[in-house]
């Protein structure tokens, strides 16, 4: 009795924590968003393949990674051009502000692309986590002790 008792109470717990381990964690960070799955950081290469069980969500972030591309390109090129003539000043040589000018301009047009990136990849992992809640996540038994003159038992409701 005691080891079906404490063998249903392992496969209870291991069964609940699994189940709720499959989702994404969305957490907010400077600039956009950090996602992890299971307490591990993800890239976005390792989160398109998490997102490929949900077609909807994957859909979706599909259509959020050129946003992503082009947001990296014109950041990066423009934190070289505003960097490069900062370098420059800090070196003592002659800084071309110029370049600087440009470099910000690009900054300030990556980041619609950033923003909608973003956006859309929050809502594909959104929906991939709704799928995830539909299934067995969303299973909450509820136990209840059964004592009588002659017996201990635990009944559960689902």
């Amino acid at each position: 009795m005691k080891f079906i008792f404490t063998s249903s109470f392992v496969f209870l717990f291991v069964a609940g924590t699994v189940a709720q381990s499959d989702s994404i964690r969305t957490t907010k960070v400077f600039g956009g968003y950090k996602y992890s799955q299971n307490n591990q950081p993800l890239t976005v290469k390792q989160l398109g393949a998490a997102l490929e069980i949900n077609p909807e969500a994957s859909k979706l972030f599909q259509q959020a990674k050129p946003n992503g591309t082009a947001a990296t390109i014109f950041g990066v090129a423009g934190g070289f051009l505003v960097g490069w003539p900062i370098g420059t000043a800090i070196a003592g040589g002659k800084p071309s502000w110029e370049l600087a000018g440009i470099g910000a301009g690009l900054i300030v047009v990556s980041i619609p692309f950033s923003s909608a990136f973003n956006k859309k990849t929050k809502e594909a992992v959104s929906i991939y986590n709704l799928g995830n809640k539909t299934s067995s996540a969303n299973w909450k038994p509820e136990f209840k002790l059964n004592l009588s003159m002659n017996q201990v038992g635990v009944a559960m409701k689902f």
